[in-house]
C-alpha cells in the first residue's frame, strides 16, 4: 500500500469519527427544538360542548300557592288542561270572609248615620247658641226681679208688713236666680268654645276606616279563589276537596306553566364556559333514550353568573352542591313529545357524528 493510499484512509477515517461523535448532539437538538414548537391547538370556541339540562317553558314554572289558609272548597281544573289568565283554579271555604263583609258593611251603615247625625247637630248649632244666649238672658232677668223684690220686702218689714218667714224666702230665691244665672253663662261660655265640625270629621274617619275594613273582608273573599296568572297550562294538582292548606306548606297547591316556547336549561360546567357563546348552534337528544330524535337549537341566554342549580331536587348520582352557569337554548321545529323536565343531552358548537353504519 502507497503513502497515498494511507492518507486516504486516514481521513476517511476521521470523518467517520466526527459522524459519530455529532450524531447524538444533532438528535438531541432536533429533540429540544421539537419541544420548543407547540402543536397547533384548535379554537375553543370551535370545540364542541356536551352538558345535560332539562325541557322547561321560556317562561319557568311556577309555583302557586294559596293566599290564606282555609279548607279546600274545590278545585275546578285538572291535570294537563289548558286555561287562560284569570281562570279560578281551586276555591276554599268562605263562609266566616263573607260573614266578615256583612259585619264591614253594618258598621260602614252605622258610621253612615253617625255622619249624618253630626252634620244636622252641626246645622242645628247656631240655634243652639241663640237659645242658650235667651236662657242666659231670661236668668240674668230673674235675679234682677228676684232682688228688687227682697229690696221691696227689706224696705216693708220696717213697717211690720212683711214676716221674717217671707223676707228669708225672697233672699232665698235672690240667691237661687243668682247661681242659675251663673250656671247659663258657664254653659254659654263651654259652648263657644265648642266646634261642632269636630264630630262631622270624627264620623267621615270612621266612616272611611269602615270602608277599609270592608274592602279588606272583600279582598279575603277574593284571596279564597286561586287564578291563573297567566295563559297556560296546569301541570301538577297537590290539593284536593276538604283538605285544609295554608300559604308556605311543605308543597304548593299547583303547579302551572305559563304559555311560551319549550327551551332546554343546560347546566353548563364552569371548565367550559368560554367555549360557549350566544347564537352557536346546539343538538339536544334525551339523554335516556338509545332511539331519540335530534332536535336543533341554538344559545339564547348564558348566565352571567355560576350558581347552584336550578333544580333543587337531587337526584340519584347528582353532586348536591354541584355549581354551574345556566345556559338556556332554544328548541327549534316541533316540539311535540317533549315534557317539562324531560332530562336532555345537548352538544353546543358541532353537530353530533353521524353514526356510518
Amino acid at each position: 500500500m502507497s503513502r497515498g493510499d494511507n492518507r486516504r484512509l486516514a481521513g476517511a477515517g476521521w470523518a467517520i469519527l466526527f459522524l459519530v461523535l455529532m450524531a447524538p448532539l444533532l438528535g438531541v437538538s432536533w429533540w429540544l427544538r421539537g419541544r420548543d414548537v407547540p402543536a397547533a391547538m384548535p379554537d375553543p370556541v370551535e370545540l364542541a360542548v356536551v352538558c345535560l339540562g332539562r325541557v322547561d317553558s321560556l317562561h319557568p314554572v311556577t309555583a302557586l300557592d294559596v293566599l290564606q289558609p282555609g279548607r279546600v272548597a274545590t278545585v275546578l281544573v285538572s291535570e294537563g288542561q289548558t286555561v287562560q289568565q284569570g281562570a279560578v283554579l281551586l276555591q276554599l271555604e268562605d263562609e266566616a270572609y263573607r260573614l266578615r263583609v256583612r259585619e264591614a258593611e253594618a258598621a260602614w251603615a252605622a258610621a253612615q248615620v253617625e255622619k249624618e247625625a253630626a252634620e244636622q247637630e252641626q246645622r242645628g248649632w247656631p240655634h243652639r247658641l241663640a237659645a242658650q244666649q235667651a236662657a242666659v238672658a231670661a236668668a240674668r232677668e230673674r235675679y234682677e226681679l228676684a232682688r228688687k223684690v227682697l229690696e221691696e220686702k227689706s224696705k216693708a218689714s220696717k213697717f211690720q208688713t212683711v214676716s221674717a218667714a217671707e223676707l228669708l224666702v225672697a233672699e232665698s230665691e235672690v240667691r237661687h236666680s243668682q247661681r242659675l244665672w251663673e250656671a247659663e253663662e258657664a254653659r254659654w261660655r263651654e259652648m263657644q268654645s265648642m266646634d261642632p265640625a269636630l264630630k262631622v270629621r270624627l264620623a267621615e274617619a270612621r266612616c272611611r276606616s269602615a270602608q277599609v275594613a270592608i274592602q279588606q273582608a272583600e279582598k279575603a273573599v277574593r284571596d279564597c279563589l286561586l287564578t291563573a296568572p297567566s295563559d297556560g297550562q296546569v301541570l301538577r294538582i297537590q290539593v284536593h276537596k276538604g283538605e285544609a292548606v295554608s300559604p308556605g306548606g311543605m308543597q304548593p297547591a299547583i303547579l302551572f306553566r305559563p304559555a311560551g316556547p319549550l327551551v332546554v336549561r343546560a347546566e353548563l360546567e364552569q371548565e367550559f364556559i368560554g367555549r360557549v357563546r350566544e347564537g352557536m348552534p346546539a343538538w339536544i337528544q334525551d339523554d335516556a333514550r338509545v332511539d331519540s330524535p335530534i332536535w336543533s337549537g341554538r344559545v339564547l341566554r348564558l348566565a352571567p353568573w355560576i350558581s347552584r342549580r336550578r333544580n333543587l331536587p337531587v337526584e340519584p348520582g347528582d353532586w348536591s352542591d354541584s355549581r354551574t352557569a345556566e345556559c338556556l337554548v332554544s328548541i327549534e321545529g316541533d316540539t311535540t313529545g317533549l315534557l317539562i323536565g324531560q332530562r336532555m343531552r345537548v352538544r353546543i358548537g358541532s353537530p353530533p357524528p353521524v353514526d356510518t353504519k
